[in-house]
């Protein structure tokens, strides 16, 4: 397995693999080399934490948009979020094709989605970013009366087989269903 490394000099930031890096040979030790600006040190990175979490909400965001009324769907394209080198997540919106920063606590420009749908957004930023789960009744959730249907619109049987779904993921919390 390779070690994912960077470069310490912080105008060149170059991130790679220890296979990747160029080597010189010094005798009796070998130095990797940052190809970018000839630098002889590294850090070492830890495991993209934040990019499994960022897969997770996305995988969460494609099954909504598969289900009853395709939320996050437009024409074929599905909304993704996405985590930038400082780690902040942004969202990805398939009407408006815009990037949201999705740390704003005021109005979305650019949001194409209601309120409750950029409430779980939120909710999705916060597992990135702090790892809290999202419970499986924010999904399709029933109104006090389950008759009346749920608040997204969908019918029974499509907010049950979205529930089912996402239940699998690892972004959701089944024991706060």
């Amino acid at each position: 397995m390779s070690q994912r490394i960077e470069c310490s000099k912080r105008q060149c930031r170059w991130t790679g693999t220890f296979s990747t890096a160029h080597r010189r040979d010094d005798g009796f030790m070998k130095t990797a080399i940052c190809p970018r600006c000839n630098c002889d040190s590294f850090y070492d990175l830890p495991n993209p934490v934040k990019s499994e979490r960022a897969e997770q909400a996305n995988a969460l965001i494609k099954a909504i948009s598969s289900h009853g009324r395709k939320f996050f769907d437009y024409k074929g394209e599905v909304s993704t979020i996405e985590v930038d080198a400082k780690g902040k997540v942004w969202f990805v919106d398939s009407y408006t094709k815009r990037r949201i920063y999705t740390h704003y606590q005021g109005r979305w420009s650019g949001f194409s989605n209601g309120g409750t749908l950029r409430d779980l957004v939120c909710c999705m930023r916060n597992y990135i970013t702090k790892g809290h789960k999202i419970p499986l009744a924010w999904i399709a959730p029933t109104r006090f009366n389950p008759e009346n249907g749920d608040i997204w619109g969908y019918g029974q049987e499509a907010a049950a087989d979205l529930r089912k779904e996402v239940a699998l993921l690892d972004i959701i919390d089944e024991s706060k269903a």
